[in-house]
Parts: C-alpha cells; structure tokens; sequence
C-alpha cells in the first residue's frame, strides 16, 4: 500500500512538474479546393436557389368531432435561367389529435391519415415571351378540397342549403 501511495505521489508531481507541448498558430490563409465556381454538384448553383418555409398549427372542433393539424411546408425554388425556373413544396404534417363521433377507429384512421411527409406542389414554368408562358404544374390537394360542398356551384346541398347559384 506504501508502494502505490508513492507512486501516486510521485505522479502527481512530476506531472504538476512537465510542459505540455506547445503547437503555434500557423496561418497559411484558407484552403480553396474548389475547381467548379461555387456549383452544387458541378451544375447547381446557390445563387438561383431559394427556400421558403411556413408553419401552420390548427384545430378544427365540429358537432362530429375534433382535428388537430400542425404541418410545415418548404418551397424550394430555382431559376435554370430568366425564362425557365422550377419550384416544389414538400409538406411535413401531423396530426397529433382527433376523435369523432363515429368512433376511435375513424378517429385513429383520419389521424393516420392526415400525418405524413408529402409532395404538395411541384411545378415548372417557362416564359416564351413578354405575354406567353407555360406551366406545368402538380398538385396534391387534401381530402377536404374534394369533399366541401361549399364550394362545389352543381351541389344544391351546400353549405347550410347555400348553392353557388344562389338555388335552394
């Protein structure tokens, strides 16, 4: 034991004692490997990238029940040139809550179904002239877009009896 309590001691002083090594600061300047002018992938270039980004929390409380919806959207745009540019949106969406009055497996399932990482919009444009241009465009839209009867003008039901004719 007197052994170890020397050897310790010792240990602790000879490295209270020594120098640690000293490397000094060796500035040559940054180091520039780039060979391709600043391009992603040799033909992407950053300066006609641009990103936007939205986020969206909501709730939605009827007499058949309640959704609750937050979803992030990033639209990515670049321009190839002046005339032609493409864009898309990629949407991150959850749904951290529902119930219904149809029960828990209507709830669960619409849960599961509004919950995703999804292509919403994808587009590409090109303008052919100062008054032309073509678009290509595609879309995803959600289940509500199709089943709202307020805003279909041929649905005499409506919303609340209300056709786009004015008809009841």
């Amino acid at each position: 034991m007197k052994n170890l309590m020397a050897i310790l001691l010792l240990v602790t002083v000879f490295t209270g004692l020594s120098m640690a090594q000293y490397k000094g600061y060796d500035d040559k300047g940054p180091s520039n490997y780039d060979t391709s002018g600043n391009l992603l992938l040799g033909f992407i270039n950053p300066k006609n990238f641009t990103m936007n980004h939205s986020f969206n929390v909501s709730m939605v409380n009827t007499r058949s029940g309640s959704v609750s919806l937050t979803s992030y959207v990033n639209t990515m745009n670049y321009s190839f040139s002046k005339n032609l540019n493409v864009s898309a949106d990629v949407k991150v969406q959850y749904s951290p809550y529902a119930s219904s009055s149809l029960g828990a497996g209507y709830s669960s399932a619409l849960q599961k179904n509004l919950s995703g990482v999804f292509l919403s919009r994808a587009s590409v444009n090109y303008q052919i002239s100062d008054n032309a241009f073509i678009n290509f465009e595609y879309r995803r839209l959600d289940e509500t877009d199709y089943y709202n009867n307020f805003w279909d003008p041929y649905n005499s039901n409506g919303y609340n009896g209300y056709s786009g004719f004015g008809l009841r």
